[in-house]
């Protein structure tokens, strides 16, 4: 309500008023009459006030707000005058004033029980209801379950319907909404489980969520230009729906609006429309439609299951896709992503089976996980420059997929992010990419030699066959990171003397694997090459070598751990990096303690190579850090090795 009352505070008695609203009552009368110049009563403002029998409610108050009256057990009468045209939900709730007078049947309005000009309470056994003009609002719950309703009647006087109004009215089967009405309020048809028909005048703005909800024999709505909001839940659950047809300023279609309409055919989405909400169209199974050409956001699941769906046109204007927006779309042919779009989210398009035709436009910089998964139909595939990040399995399982062109701009690529696709024969790879996920191009069995491998310009991404012994080809340059991660069986890995580097986390995972031979062309590892090799014995790197190393090798080799592992790496290399890890025993522990390398770190404390001096510098350095793992190892080793410092007692973890 718009007034220009001068904000104010005030005490009135028991009365606590403030903007001529009815904050709350502080007395214990059995009547109580209520000060004039109020405009509203508060929400809760008599709530739990026992001892009221009887309010007097003075001209000039328009609205009751919620649960203004809620818990007042003796309130039996209540009198109000024509200016309330609005009650708020539960503002009697755990009072007998309805009660009272659906047992004394006085005080009513033909068959209606108003306070002021608000309808609040409907008779139980009423078939039929013309509700009186001048009606100005209906209450929440106000023919809630009132099973015998079969014929409604509303004046265009009403301009407000509440919470649950006509809920599970399950005899009603049409319903009229009028020019004057402004606003449904929540689940007000909901659960009216006969209802064929509902139609609106011009003048509705606002429907809030769930209106006709499990309204399951409704097959058609069309709503008026007037419609400014949809809440989501509008049409949850009501399967025999065939068509709806908006018109206008429409904005937003809310979550879950037409979720479960199986029988959904047609819908009509004005050009206003700019979000589609999560799960709108949710298992919509023949559902056909046009996006708007201002549409900025379809969310998560908003087509999902939406089966008969062929064509959807994303527009120019789409800024936002939501993870599996369009999972399940199993007759999409063709689909454009448009330069606003940045990231293609985790199962957009998974189990798309007859998309053959994508088109990213450049623009998009990141495909999410398994985005692409299922597409069956899909022969061709080109990622844009600008692409950075495919995730993982984004195009598993492209079982048509024969070939696809990787960007320069791309830095990573998941696990698996084009397995099982047989028919792949030809892929265009950057020089180099920074992360690679294990298993790439498992089961691409067409993009494999005769031995197994997948080396693509003289990179190998890994090995279709199962072997103990793995020998590469002459003439392969790198190792891609990840290519032969999570390989269970490998026991033994020989590379050619032509190969330069090898990649983040090449061998990673391979548990069995104990013996590894780098060629002298090998000058550096990318970090964790070995993560989880437990049975790794032996490593021949003759082109590592410790001696010269500059600040980022000295950071290599503690992040390596070969200073560590005489027991696990041998072939002279573990023995090199021991001895210059002790030569260059600070600048190591730095680089440890600068990475947050605990188990580099570690190496000083197990062999007790610090002396009190280095000890102070290193914790001193882990503290500034934060680096807790860090300092937790060296307060151990201090107070096991240097039990004469007392500097470790000024430490904790919690500083």
């Amino acid at each position: 309500m718009n007034c220009e009352r001068k904000s104010s505070a005030m005490k009135n008695g028991d009365f606590e008023i403030k903007d001529g609203v009815l904050v709350r009552y502080h007395g214990e009368e059995r009547f109580v009459g209520l000060p004039p110049g109020l405009l509203a009563v508060g929400e809760g403002a008599f709530r739990d006030c026992r001892s009221l029998e009887e309010v007097y409610i003075p001209d000039g108050v328009a609205e009751i707000r919620r649960e203004a009256f809620q818990w007042c057990a003796n309130l039996k009468r209540v009198t109000a005058p024509a200016s309330v045209t609005e009650v708020g939900r539960g503002a009697f709730a755990g009072t007998p004033y309805y009660k009272f007078y659906c047992e004394n049947e006085t005080e009513w309005r033909e068959d209606f029980l108003f306070i002021g000009r608000c309808l609040v309470k409907a008779r139980r056994n009423l078939r039929r209801a013309a509700i009186p003009e001048g009606t100005a609002a209906i209450a929440a719950d106000a023919f809630a379950e009132r099973v015998l309703l079969n014929e409604l009647s509303i004046p265009r006087s009403v301009s407000r319907i509440g919470w649950r109004a006509f809920a599970d009215c399950t005899g009603l089967t049409r319903a009229h909404i009028p020019d004057g009405v402004r606003l449904l309020g929540w689940h007000c048809f909901k659960g009216c489980s006969r209802l064929l028909e509902a139609s609106f005048e011009e003048g509705t703005e606002e429907i809030e969520n769930g209106i006709f909800s499990g309204c399951r024999s409704l097959r058609r709505v069309e709503f008026p230009a007037s419609l400014k909001r949809l809440g989501g839940w509008a049409f949850f659950g009501c399967g025999n729906l065939e068509e709806v047809c908006f018109k206008g300023e429409l904005a937003a279609v809310g979550e879950r609006a037409f979720s479960g309409c199986a029988g959904l055919r047609r819908a009509e989405l004005p050009e206003s429309v700019e979000v589609i909400g999560v799960d709108a169209f949710y298992d919509c199974t023949n559902v056909e439609l046009r996006l708007p050409r201002g549409l900025r956001r379809l969310e998560r699941r908003a087509f999902a299951g939406a089966r008969s769906l062929a064509e959807p046109a994303l527009p120019p204007s789409l800024e936002y896709l939501g993870e599996g927006v369009f999972s399940g779309c199993g007759s999409i042919e063709k689909v454009t992503v448009p330069a606003k779009v940045k990231k293609i989210p985790g199962h957009a398009f998974g189990g798309c089976e007859k998309l053959a035709k994508l088109t990213l436009e450049e623009g998009v910089a990141e495909v999410g996980p398994y985005a692409f998964a299922g597409c069956r139909a899909l022969r061709g595939l080109a990622v844009p420059e600008g692409v950075t990040e495919i995730g993982e399995g984004a195009f598993a399982n492209c079982r048509a997929l024969e070939k696809i062109k990787l960007p320069k701009s791309l830095s990573r690529l998941g696990e698996k992010a084009f397995a099982f696709c047989p028919s792949l024969r030809e892929a265009e790879m950057p020089e180099e990419i920074a992360e690679i996920g294990g298993g790439l191009f498992d089961g691409c069995r067409a993009l494999a030699d005769e031995e197994g491998f997948v080396i693509i310009d003289g990179v190998c991404y890994g090995c279709q066959r199962t072997a103990f012994e793995l020998v590469l080809p002459a003439g392969v340059r790198a190792v891609a990171s990840g290519a032969f991660r999570d390989g269970a069986g490998y026991r033994g890995v020989t590379l050619p003397e032509s190969v330069e580097r090898v990649g983040v986390r090449a061998f990673a995972g391979c548990a069995e694997l104990r013996r590894l031979v780098l060629p002298e062309k090998v000058k550096a590892l990318g970090p964790e090459p070995f993560a989880g090799c437990s049975s790794l014995l032996v490593v021949e790197a003759p082109g590592i070598a410790p001696r010269g190393f500059d600040e980022e090798r000295a950071r290599l080799a503690a992040a390596l751990g070969f200073c560590g592992a005489e027991e696990r790496y041998r072939g002279g290399v573990a023995r090199s990096y021991s001895v210059y890890a002790e030569e260059e025993k600070e600048n190591l522990l730095n680089a440890a303690i600068d990475n947050g390398l605990a188990d580099a770190a570690a190496y000083f404390t197990r062999r007790a190579l610090l002396s009190a001096a280095e000890f102070r510098a290193a914790l001193e350095r882990a503290q500034r850090k934060k680096e807790a793992e860090i300092v937790a190892l060296l307060l151990a080793y201090g107070n096991d090795k240097l039990r004469g410092e007392d500097i470790f007692a000024k430490y904790s973890l919690d500083d």
